[in-house]
């Protein structure tokens, strides 16, 4: 901030913080991957250390959720058009939210297949709320911020996973000093992840209805010609 007040062409401009839609993909980015960004930690870990499950197979399982994410990507343009930027972010927070909480009900008991259905909508739902937050959050930018706009995204996207597996571990290691089971310490950080999505998705709410829908029209029309 202070480079920027000074230089009188930064990398990083202040004024395109003024794009509504920008600081709110931002800030969407930073407080919804902090629940997500923690199942590719927790899951394979509870797996291994919880289930008993060998690390390959902890692993592979987390390839529902590859498979599901590269598959939801085809539906996302027209879930934007029934929804909207708004409705679609709020909601499908909400159900990233729910699914992180439902690993709490996990066990070692039941089938590891169980667990493969779960993954796989966790992965649709992960890459459908990631491709409607990047495009937002871009959408308003003129060409002068476009460039840095693009260089605070990428930033922040890394630094949101990274923290994300970091409030999670600190998490963790709240609930060991309550719980003696080891898979309850796992259900109990699973649920308070969920619970933190859920309430991210709130940020999406300083959206309008009518945020992206030039995007779309644009799309519509390149489609058409």
């Amino acid at each position: 901030i202070v480079h920027a007040r000074r230089h009188p062409s930064p990398l990083i401009s202040l004024p395109m913080f003024k794009t509504r839609t920008f600081s709110v993909g931002i800030g969407g980015n930073i407080a919804s991957r902090l629940g997500t960004g923690c199942v590719p930690f927790l899951m394979p870990l509870m797996l291994q250390v919880g289930f008993g499950y060998s690390a390959i197979i902890a692993g592979c399982m987390m390839a529902p959720t590859a498979i599901g994410s590269i598959l939801a990507k085809s539906t996302v343009t027209q879930l934007l058009r029934w929804l909207g930027y708004r409705r679609l972010l709020v909601g499908i927070t909400a159900i990233i939210g729910i699914l992180i909480a439902s690993f709490s009900l996990q066990s070692p008991a039941e089938s590891i297949i169980v667990l493969l259905l779960p993954l796989f909508i966790l992965g649709m739902a992960m890459s459908t709320q990631f491709t409607a937050m990047n495009t937002i959050t871009l959408a308003d930018l003129d060409d002068d911020n476009a460039s840095g706009g693009n260089s605070v995204l990428a930033v922040t996207q890394q630094l949101a996973i990274s923290f994300g597996v970091a409030v999670s571990a600190a998490v963790l290691r709240f609930y060991q000093e309550f719980e003696t089971s080891t898979i309850s310490q796992f259900h109990a950080t699973f649920l308070t992840m969920g619970v933190i999505t859920v309430f991210s998705g709130l940020t999406f709410m300083l959206l309008k209805n009518g945020d992206g829908r030039n995007l779309i029209t644009n799309r519509d029309r390149k489609k058409k010609s």
